[in-house]
């Protein structure tokens, strides 16, 4: 095939494949389904459509990280379950690309006879287009589901492409009917829970609100129209939650936004249900209950049936156009980072607008990031709670483990956290599932256990035991993780725990002017490790949303793991660690370290970005004793998480005195905040007690 401009109207709808329905699923499997049978099947299916390889992106078409289980596609196909991760098969080949914290966990996952791992950011190890571009035929054809692979890197990886045979150049082929679906004989059904009003008193603004701040946003970048496709924007814009992605309160929707200025209240769309009508029949909507739709009707929007985004948007675009005759086109801003290749080209189809790529994200994900006051409120609430559950059945490990009165194992003892975080006020579901990890496992970093795996451990007084746990609250989402020892830690466990700790309080500690990057925080958190030669492989803090994801944008600190010429080549990177921290945004803190095969060691907490005041009695404003200079404001972080530290693990011959401070000042609040709260769980109160004497 030639070479064609991806960024020209309707490229991609020229390449589109035949629809490959007439394909029954399944019917290429004639015996157990099996690793090499799914490979089989696809390659059966890559054949017929005259392609050299074949893309799985991990994501969704709204580009979730986490996402429903019938839209697992690369874990069906390659047995790896991580959340990140790109799988490409060709016709002898299958390789899976992610990043260092699932290498351990996609060795034990892949069958290695199949597939091969290509470590992300390792030396030598290219990225996946490179690797197309380095060993497969220049003009080979890439077949890949549109509604899965963003724009802006189909643009990028056709452009480097380009450069290597601008004659006959390899391309991606996109298949709107997703091949793994083809080959999946019994994926899950598509999910379509009901939606919920998220409270005022919870959201902290309403919906006319947060529209007329966004429409005004994307207006003055001279766009007429904003297209919203990543779940949790839709969620936090319309103040709704939902369940269709498990962990995540969010649900499949799409939302179409006039932006123009305007006397009368402008034009919004919802699209909503992913099993719903496309057609929008009679009673297509029944499923929405009277107190939503009179929730959304109150913010003038209108709710069509999700199917019907793609048929409808050419005529909701086009009846704005006929409204502004003046122009020819109208200008629609779509976010570069979640917006699709299928929406793109929708978008561009219609022949009566054009895209407008955001130069990092949406203005909905910049104003999301900053919580409100009632946000930050219900994270503080929520963070106090979890910290009551998780404090109980820390108490009850260490107190049933000590005693050797009955075998407890990694995913069995999940449970008992649950029924704990179940008496809590507000309490919906876990915001992850949970990592439950002893002496090797540890060392995984994203593990999950799995109720009589071979890889499933008993806890034992003579390991590690990392905790890593969250919770979804109507008020607040949490994300904590903890190591400890319930034996008799060795010198090099005490003093490797004793650097993770210094980082994650240098970070805690940290203050810093308005609009610091992640980038430059990082360092707080690596520096003492660094000092030992010791690296952790991935980021030290992420986003989190207000009973949202919890895992959220823009921000990141990070990129201390990786050299600055890959930060440099990757603008997804560069994206995320670039992005300026201002007040009010919640983000965790979680430093790390991990013997392959032996243990691991992670301590996060949450933490919530604040105004340092000027004139204020607090100590921490010393520190500007002649004021501070320069134009912008200084933030410092307000620590959410109430779990104390493991005693047994710190080196405090390792400690400084303003460490040490610290320490015992944050331990102290920890006791005086969840004393109340335990009531007479005396095995609770005689732990904490224990866990926040001074050191």
């Amino acid at each position: 095939m030639s070479s064609m401009d991806l960024s020209s109207p309707g490229a991609f709808a020229m390449m589109a494949a035949k629809c490959p329905c007439c394909f029954n699923p399944g019917t290429v499997h004639t015996g157990n389904i099996t690793a090499q049978s799914k490979l089989s099947a696809l390659r059966v299916l890559m054949a017929e459509r005259n392609l050299d390889a074949y893309l799985i992106l991990s994501p969704d078409a709204h580009n979730s990280e986490y996402v429903s289980s019938c839209d697992e596609r690369r874990s069906y196909l390659s047995g790896f379950s991580g959340s990140a991760g790109t799988a490409l098969v060709t016709r002898d080949k299958a390789l899976l690309w992610t990043d260092a914290r699932y290498f351990v966990q996609a060795e034990n996952q892949l069958d290695g006879d199949l597939w091969s791992l290509m470590k992300m950011y390792e030396p030598g190890v290219p990225e996946v287009n490179d690797w197309i571009s380095e060993n497969l035929d220049a003009s080979s054809r890439i077949g890949m589901d549109p509604t899965t692979c963003l724009k802006s890197r189909a643009v990028e990886w056709q452009y480097s492409w380009s450069i290597k045979s601008a004659s006959s150049p390899t391309v991606l082929v996109p298949i709107r009917e997703n091949l793994v679906d083809a080959i999946w004989p019994d994926r899950p059904e598509v999910p379509m829970e009901p939606l919920a009003v998220h409270p005022m008193d919870l959201s902290g603004e309403s919906v006319s609100s947060k529209l007329e701040r966004v429409k005004n946003s994307v207006s003055r970048t001279n766009s007429d129209v904003l297209v919203v496709s990543a779940l949790d924007q839709i969620a936090w814009l319309f103040n709704l939650r939902g369940s269709d992605i498990m962990c995540n309160p969010v649900f499949f929707a799409y939302a179409v936004l006039d932006c123009r200025p305007t006397d009368t209240s402008a034009a919004v769309h919802l699209f909503v249900g992913r099993r719903s009508d496309s057609e929008g029949g009679a009673g297509w909507d029944g499923w929405i209950s009277q107190d939503v739709k009179d929730h959304l009707s109150e913010a003038s929007v209108t709710i069509h049936p999700y199917g019907a985004f793609d048929t409808k948007l050419s005529g909701i675009l086009s009846g704005m156009l006929t409204d502004q005759k003046e122009k020819e086109n109208l200008t629609v801003m779509v976010e570069k980072t979640s917006c699709s290749v299928a929406i793109a080209d929708s978008i561009t189809a219609s022949g009566v607008a054009k895209l407008k790529e955001t130069e990092t994200v949406s203005p909905v994900e910049n104003f999301k990031s900053i919580k409100n006051e009632a946000e930050i409120a219900g994270i503080k609430s929520a963070a106090l709670k979890d910290s009551v559950a998780v404090v109980k059945f820390l108490a009850l490990l260490t107190e049933q483990i000590s005693d050797n009165s009955n075998e407890l194992r990694e995913a069995a003892v999940c449970d008992t956290l649950i029924s704990y975080r179940k008496s809590l006020d507000g309490y919906i579901g876990d915001s992850f599932p949970t990592i439950s990890s002893s002496g090797p496992n540890s060392a995984v970093i994203h593990y999950k256990p799995e109720t009589g795996s071979d890889q499933e451990r008993a806890l034992s007084t003579d390991e590690m035991y990392l905790l890593d746990t969250g919770a979804q609250f109507l008020d607040g989402t949490t994300d904590v993780t903890r190591t400890v020892h319930f034996g008799s830690p060795s010198d090099e466990q005490r003093r490797c725990y004793t650097r993770v700790l210094q980082g994650h309080v240098g970070l805690a500690q940290a203050i810093f002017p308005c609009g610091t990057p992640g980038l430059m925080l990082d360092t707080f958190a690596r520096a003492p490790l660094w000092n030992d030669g010791l690296v952790y492989g991935h980021g030290t803090g992420h986003g989190i949303g207000a009973y949202l994801n919890v895992h959220e944008g823009p921000i990141g600190i990070g990129g201390g793991n990786v050299p600055g010429d890959i930060i440099r080549s990757n603008p997804r990177m560069q994206a995320y660690y670039l992005e300026p921290i201002e007040a009010g945004m919640y983000v965790s803190n979680e430093p790390g370290f991990y013997k392959d095969g032996e243990w691991g060691i992670r301590i996060e907490s949450d933490i919530v970005s604040e105004v340092v005041p000027e004139n204020d009695s607090d100590e921490k404003s010393s520190l500007f004793p002649y004021g501070r200079t320069g134009n912008r404001a200084f933030l410092r972080f307000q620590y959410m998480t109430q779990v104390p530290m493991c005693k047994k693990l710190i080196d405090i011959s390792l400690l400084n005195e303003g460490e040490i401070k610290w320490l015992n000042e944050y331990h102290k609040g920890v006791l005086e905040a969840l004393t109340p709260l335990l009531g007479n769980d005396g095995r609770a109160l005689s732990w904490l007690q224990a866990e926040t004497a001074p050191l």
